[in-house]
């Protein structure tokens, strides 16, 4: 039931969420757009790589200077930033497409700015919702956003899809264009409170990024969680994204049938999502996160024992709906035990950690494979298993079982029960 109090009832944040949907959708459909496009110019694989490469050097690079830039301005500023360069960059990419560009170096270059945009987006993506909603909608709010963004993973393919039967490259990349310029209305709309004892600018980014590199380390409960993020996506990111469209090929499966397992991913992630948000963000159960995080290698493993594929988009969306009930709860307990004014430099130390070494375990799987050193089944099987040992041996860790006694979350959950009995979403 959604009643007065209820989280879509909170205009900040349905204009966040809005902004946010239409800025994912825009993303998924530019990135299959941006592949195409470039093969469409070059006829070759390595050039695509390159462009995928050039896309993903700059998180690695500016990401921990963005999270001092967000506590310096404000995420919505940089969102609005953000937004208004994506569309000004594929205006001009639309209007050099118009003239018949041949040269893939435009598109490198604006690959490589991407990935620039990029390094400050997402973790802005994550600090602004604090900002945006009371902290007992927190859980919720985070559901929604992060189960929209996993729709947007599964629609967007779809709507570039569609977008690729237009003749005209320049009228593609105007829509994608158009797309984020109504993102950027929708989060204009969206007014943060403010934020007590913000960064001073005088710092300087070396002096803040230290301070926050300090500030993590002494937060215990947070730099491990980086830690286990950070060894989950090693041995999850490459088996997941190398060895499974291998394992489909191998099979005899048309390129379809792949689509149908990344699409159940998608969906498996939206379910859990939305089953996260009912159950209020795990809160008072986190001891279960360790159980419904190593349903993330189970998943991985159990699709590599598969001989039909029907069977394998189901064990496979194990996986997308274990990922939403590990990433949902801990996005929100980091967020509500973070000081405000360090959320910008926390939010990206955490998305460094869990991205930053996926082109390394994208290398070792590719590796691994090319050098017959591991089968698709035998990747997809190992990396899975160790990914469940790990999170399930994640309850042995004194400060994981505890986590929830920390006095900030403590005090939220308070706060919870004096407002009375919540309103579902």
């Amino acid at each position: 039931m959604i009643g007065p109090n209820s989280l879509w009832h909170q205009p900040r944040f349905l204009a966040l969420w809005l902004g946010s949907f239409l800025s994912a959708l825009a993303d998924s459909a530019y990135f299959i757009v941006l592949a195409w496009f470039v093969l469409h110019l070059t006829h070759s694989p390595g050039d695509l790589g390159v462009a995928l490469l050039l896309a993903s050097l700059p998180r690695l690079v500016f990401m921990a200077i963005g999270g001092v830039v967000i506590d310096w301005l404000s995420p919505r500023a940089i969102l609005l930033a953000s937004l208004l360069l994506r569309a000004a960059i594929l205006f001009a990419i639309s209007e050099y497409a118009s003239h018949g560009l041949v040269q893939v170096l435009p598109v490198d270059i604006v690959a490589l700015m991407f990935g620039v945009i990029d390094a400050f987006y997402w973790p802005a993506q994550s600090a602004i919702v604090p900002f945006a909603v009371s902290s007992s909608h927190l859980a919720r709010a985070n559901a929604v956003i992060q189960t929209t963004q996993q729709l947007s993973m599964v629609l967007g393919p779809l709507i570039g899809g569609l977008l690729l039967q237009i003749p005209q490259f320049s009228v593609i990349f105007a829509v994608i264009a158009t797309t984020y310029l109504l993102g950027l209305i929708a989060i204009v709309r969206v007014q943060l409170r403010t934020v007590n004892g913000g960064t001073s600018r005088s710092q300087g980014l070396v002096a803040g990024l230290v301070q926050g590199i300090r500030y993590v380390l002494r937060l215990r409960i947070v730099l491990f969680l980086m830690m286990a993020s950070m060894l989950i996506n090693l041995f999850f990111m490459g088996p997941a994204n190398i060895g499974l469209p291998t394992f489909v090929q191998e099979h005899g499966w048309a390129g379809s049938i792949y689509g149908y397992f990344e699409s159940a991913l998608g969906l498996g992630a939206v379910v859990g999502g939305l089953a996260v948000g009912v159950l209020n963000g795990m809160r008072g159960h986190f001891r279960w996160i360790a159980l419904t995080a190593s349903g993330v290698g189970v998943g991985l493993a159990a699709t590599s024992l598969v001989r039909t594929w029907y069977l394998g988009i189901m064990t496979i969306s194990i996986s997308g709906l274990a990922i939403s009930f590990t990433n949902i709860p801990m996005m929100t307990y980091v967020q509500t035990i973070v000081d405000e004014e360090m959320l910008g430099r926390v939010m990206s130390l955490l998305t460094l950690m869990s991205v930053g070494l996926t082109p390394v375990s994208y290398a070792l799987s590719a590796l691994a494979i090319h050098r017959h050193l591991l089968s698709p089944q035998a990747l997809m099987f190992g990396g899975g298993s160790i990914v469940a040992i790990l999170c399930a041996a994640l309850i042995f860790q004194r400060d994981f079982r505890e986590m929830e006694n920390h006095p900030r979350w403590q005090q939220t959950g308070l706060e919870k029960r004096s407002n009375g009995r919540e309103t579902l979403l």
